[in-house]
């Protein structure tokens, strides 16, 4: 009558698609060599790709925030860590020249 079965499914993740585009722009700031974008605008966004993360999970279950939340514990510091090397290697170039 008002909805069918598969639509009842089919559940609108948007926190989850907010947690991705967070994700992607903070690891962006996290590899980008300027000093202290990642660590004032790359982790607070982190912070809320975080957050976003739970409330997919809260909303739709385990499995809507998994990814999400797992990329934010796990991939974002050795993205940070990364960006960090790129900074260390692109000073050590300038130093040499």
């Amino acid at each position: 009558m008002g909805t069918s079965a598969t639509e009842a499914v089919r559940q609108d993740n948007s926190a989850g698609r907010a947690a991705w585009i967070c994700l992607a722009i903070a690891w962006v700031t996290f590899i980008v060599p300027f000093p202290g974008i990642g660590l004032f605008l790359g982790w607070p966004l982190n912070l809320v790709a975080f957050i976003l993360a739970i409330v997919a999970m809260a909303k739709l279950g385990a499995n809507a925030g998994l990814w999400q939340l797992l990329a934010s514990l796990l991939v974002s510091p050795v993205v940070y860590f990364i960006g960090l090397a790129v900074f260390a290697g692109l000073l050590g170039a300038a130093g040499q020249m």
